[in-house]
């Protein structure tokens, strides 16, 4: 497993917004479908228009709500602190944070889907660090997803144990 531990100062996204569950694996069919939305409504290229770093779309996935099965989850890019923002988006200010940054190759979605899981189930039980819990972030770079060397990464934020 690739991976490297960074500080990174606070930034900025301009992101999409939209509730998922986790009951009985909804959020497998609904944040595909989402990002699906996004691409034919015009959204990702909205985001992409008003972005600071036009390379890359993220996707970010905000800590379970009160109940336990409900999360929000976003499609974002990075922006500016002035940038503008229009309608149906939100700008949000991702905090300062230790990331746990972690590299995945090769088609989308199996290869995030096996990081994920060496994540949870190798790199987390054996290291000095443990998730925060707030959120997640997917980066993915403008590439062909379908492509086995197609490079994606997750980011974690991360606190000493």
């Amino acid at each position: 497993m690739n991976y490297k531990i960074i500080k990174k100062e606070a930034f900025y996204v301009l992101e999409k917004i939209s509730e998922h569950s986790v009951r009985d694996g909804e959020n497998n069919v609904s944040v595909p479908a989402f990002w699906a939305q996004c691409h034919s409504d015009g959204t990702v290229d909205r985001l992409i228009g008003s972005a600071s770093d036009k390379e890359s779309v993220y996707g970010i996935c905000y800590g379970q709500k009160d109940d336990g099965d409900i999360f929000d989850y976003s499609v974002a890019v990075l922006c500016d602190e002035n940038t503008q923002v229009p309608d149906g988006l939100k700008k949000t200010l991702i905090p300062a944070r230790t990331w746990a940054v972690f590299e995945c190759v090769g088609a989308m979605p199996q290869a995030i889907q096996q990081t994920w899981h060496a994540v949870t189930t190798e790199f987390f039980p054996t290291v000095d660090y443990r998730p925060t819990g707030e959120f997640d972030i997917e980066v993915y770079p403008d590439g062909d997803m379908d492509s086995n060397d197609y490079k994606s990464e997750i980011w974690i934020p991360v606190q000493k144990r």
